[in-house]
């Protein structure tokens, strides 16, 4: 059965803002929530569990005989290359740790995906209140405005963004190494710890590159469907499919040559 797109838009923005006005309004109850602490700079509250009960009412609600993952199923990436059925792939709360500290920069992030393709993906910012969204062959939209990637700039005056890995992560040395690279050769380089928000504001021309190590289905899924919506390019650095993969890049079509000559230099 072909999946109404349209109706499963419409049920990811619903299950979005249910999430982010409860994160939103439950900041006041910080105080009162037991924090677990997995493991450094990965913190799951009961907010998070809340918010993802609440996503997953409206959306299961909508389409019941849909899969559901989140960061906290346990389900492998895997799931999404070989299980027929479509499945929504959820991150409740992208930016934990700025949450819990009361920095402004967190966000809900929904994707539905089927055969390991976005079909569709909305990334909503409770804080300001934007919704960034993208149907396949849709085109991507913020609060229902059209967005495209932005216009060519040459390296030295573009924006990139990016999310550090983990402490631990074998990967950081090869990170440090691209990082000073592409500090030294862009106009500037942001961080906000929020990897949903940093596509969608490539996505809709706020910056024009980003990429990440130790990505997760759930931290890319809805942000991959706006950058390919938007015009912009995304590919997986290490061979795999996009949604298994461990490595990202994204940029506007006229930087990717030299930005991925920055991340690439030996």
């Amino acid at each position: 059965m072909t999946t109404d797109l349209s109706k499963a838009s419409r049920a990811a923005e619903q299950a979005a803002y249910a999430a982010g006005t409860h994160l939103r309004a439950s900041r006041m109850r910080l105080s009162e929530i037991v924090i677990t602490r997995k493991a450094p700079a990965d913190v799951v509250s009961a907010i998070d569990q809340e918010a993802q009960a609440l996503i997953r009412e409206v959306v299961m609600r909508a389409f019941p005989e849909h899969g559901f993952i989140v960061e906290e199923s346990g389900a492998e990436a895997a799931v999404l290359l070989t299980d027929p059925r479509p499945h929504w792939v959820v991150n409740p709360l992208d930016g934990t740790a700025n949450y819990l500290r009361g920095y402004p920069q967190y966000a809900v992030s929904i994707a539905l995906v089927e055969a390991g393709e976005p079909l569709v993906g909305v990334i909503y910012d409770p804080i300001r209140n934007e919704f960034f969204g993208a149907i396949r062959g849709h085109g991507a939209v913020l609060n229902g405005q059209a967005i495209r990637c932005a216009p060519p700039h040459t390296a030295i005056e573009a924006l990139a963004a990016t999310v550090f890995p983990r402490p631990t992560s074998p990967r950081m040395p090869r990170y440090m190494a691209e990082f000073g690279r592409v500090l030294r050769g862009f106009g500037g380089v942001r961080r906000s710890g929020s990897m949903a928000l940093e596509l969608a504001y490539l996505a809709a021309g706020r910056i024009d590159a980003f990429w990440a190590h130790d990505m997760d289905a759930w931290d890319a899924a809805a942000g991959i469907l706006l950058l390919r919506e938007s015009g912009a390019l995304v590919q997986a650095r290490d061979g795999l499919p996009l949604l298994a993969s461990g490595a990202l890049l994204g940029c506007t079509p006229t930087l990717y040559e030299a930005f991925l000559s920055l991340l690439v230099e030996t």
